[in-house]
């Protein structure tokens, strides 16, 4: 970001900002790994990195920070964190070709050492689009820099395992000017190649827009679900199949610079990022044992209904009692196993359901 007073910056070029409701995911027992809404982090450029145990690349540059609620402008939320935004060229610290810029905060986790297999990251975001600023030449729009951002998770070892991308450089060709078309990309381990890919989704996200990202991740059955603002992205796809340990060691948040020059003399690349930037708030890490919650109602005709949510790949064995001490399972397509997370239910073919009975529906891990 570049050094204050800067027009693109301060409360008047915040008023497009559109605030969305944040989504409420269902949480069962469990607990907050960690949590910052950057409340007491200093304001200003370079501040994240050292504060609450941040760490990140290209220190001094200018690319990352936190923002006062004066200099973002979105009321109510106080200070909040960015990656990007200074449309300046910045070479790499050392001979790395890298061409992304990145902040992340560990948390060293492993879910299913704590029997809490279920792994939830939420965070509160949007994504400025570059200015004039950002100019390459001529005055189109379609010209100005502009870059791609990321969310990835990381195991305590530093390795990939899976993430999603939110591309502000493809553009749309078919409007003028050019604008982009703000994909949004999940990053997957391609067991075939052994290497990762970016798969396409159906949905895009809004401009200068903070929505609610969420994901939940289940290290038991290796299936994760990606949500925007409530909306699924994806739901119950596989997490990471490869050979690294699956564990929880931080979620990074990246910029992908998109235009840059390479020195082969000196070995130095340099970075010409726009002034697009992303601004996040209100980053939260969880981790949650899976629960299921079994209702039961009856119809008019005197069925008993049983509801429940379940999670993809577990096994539900629905069972009853009349004593509540021995448990029976012979009932007729009483025991599944979910293709997707969501909501069963199930309807007692007794005829004539016994005055008294007790039913429980038991999980069987994968």
């Amino acid at each position: 970001m570049s050094p204050l007073p800067q027009p693109f910056f301060r409360c008047c070029a915040r008023l497009g900002w559109l605030v969305l409701p944040l989504a409420a995911w269902p949480l069962a027992r469990g607990g907050e790994a960690y949590f910052t809404g950057f409340e007491n982090f200093a304001a200003g450029d370079d501040k994240i990195i050292g504060t609450d145990s941040w760490v990140g690349s290209h220190p001094g540059a200018k690319l990352h920070g936190v923002m006062s609620e004066a200099e973002h402008g979105v009321l109510g939320i106080g200070n909040a964190a960015f990656i990007g935004g200074f449309a300046t060229s910045t070479t790499n610290p050392d001979t790395s070709t890298s061409k992304t810029v990145h902040i992340r905060r560990p948390v060293n986790l492993d879910p299913l050492a704590l029997n809490e297999e279920v792994a939830t990251f939420s965070v509160v975001f949007g994504i400025k689009d570059s200015s004039s600023a950002s100019l390459i030449g001529g005055s189109n729009p379609a010209r100005y820099k502009r870059d791609n951002f990321e969310f990835l998770i990381y195991n305590q070892t530093g390795y990939l395992l899976a993430g999603v991308q939110f591309d502000n450089t493809t553009l749309d060709t078919t409007v003028t000017p050019n604008l982009p078309r703000r994909l949004i990309y999940r990053v997957a381990w391609n067991a075939s190649s052994a290497a990762f890919q970016y798969v396409l989704s159906a949905y895009t996200f809004l401009p200068e827009t903070l929505e609610t990202l969420q994901f939940m991740i289940n290290y038991r059955t290796n299936l994760w679900t990606a949500t925007l603002s409530d909306v699924p992205i994806f739901q119950d796809l596989p997490f990471y199949s490869g050979p690294q340990t699956k564990n929880l060691g931080s979620i990074m948040v990246k910029m992908g610079v998109t235009n840059s020059t390479y020195n082969p003399t000196t070995k130095v690349t340099t970075l010409l990022p726009g002034d697009n930037y992303l601004m996040f708030d209100d980053y939260t890490v969880r981790t949650d044992a899976v629960n299921t919650t079994l209702t039961v109602s009856k119809t008019c005709t005197g069925t008993p209904i049983l509801t429940w949510n379940e999670d993809a790949d577990y096994t539900y064995q629905v069972q009853y009692s009349s004593d509540y001490r021995t448990w029976q399972t012979d009932l007729a397509g009483a025991s599944h196993q979910a293709a997707l997370t969501g909501m069963a239910t199930f309807a007692d073919p007794t005829t004539p359901v016994a005055a008294r009975r007790y039913y429980r529906v038991k999980r069987s891990y994968p």
